[in-house]
């Protein structure tokens, strides 16, 4: 008799899943990490630059625009993520309920209009939040994602199993 080590997720994705593994896919991609810095060395360097003007002509010498740019600079490292993700959720939802079946094979997703088979070799990584488990491709830019959201778990229990496969299989591709 053999013992199905398979696991199963039933799941409609939500926006904050999608954020979150957005971000999971921002922080552990090479480019993702550099762009991330870029954004930040930018928003410090403009926040630098405005404050000096501060301090040496005095608030009415910064201008409406380089309060803005400020602004939108310190914005965008937070909407680019929620943006991307209100776009990714319209596409989700539109493929429906999903239903995905782990196991040695691979990854097996099927949606009200969508099927989808993807071997282990595909995936390089799997990392883990409280909310979702992210598999990503090891290209440098991280650009293949799967987000599986722990809710979708059929057993509380499923969470380990499923953590066996990942680290089983995906460490052998």
């Amino acid at each position: 008799m053999t013992v199905d080590a398979s696991v199963h997720l039933t799941y409609v994705v939500t926006w904050q899943e999608i954020s979150d593994g957005l971000k999971i896919q921002m922080r552990h991609s090479q480019v993702g990490r550099w762009c991330y810095r870029i954004l930040w060395g930018l928003v410090a360097f403009l926040v630098l630059v405005t404050a000096a003007n501060v301090v040496t002509r005095g608030v009415d010498a910064v201008g409406v625009g380089a309060w803005r740019l400020v602004l939108i600079a310190c914005l965008s490292l937070v909407a680019v993520r929620w943006l991307m993700a209100l776009a990714l959720l319209g596409y989700a939802r539109h493929l429906g309920e999903h239903q995905v079946t782990v196991d040695d094979s691979g990854i097996r997703t099927i949606s009200e209009r969508h099927t989808n088979d993807t071997g282990w070799k595909f995936y390089g990584r799997c990392v883990e939040d409280r909310r979702v488990f992210v598999l990503l491709t090891p290209d440098v830019w991280g650009t293949g994602v799967l987000i599986l959201p722990k809710r979708g778990l059929d057993a509380p229990q499923d969470s380990e199993r499923l953590r066996e496969l990942f680290a089983r299989h995906i460490a052998a591709a």
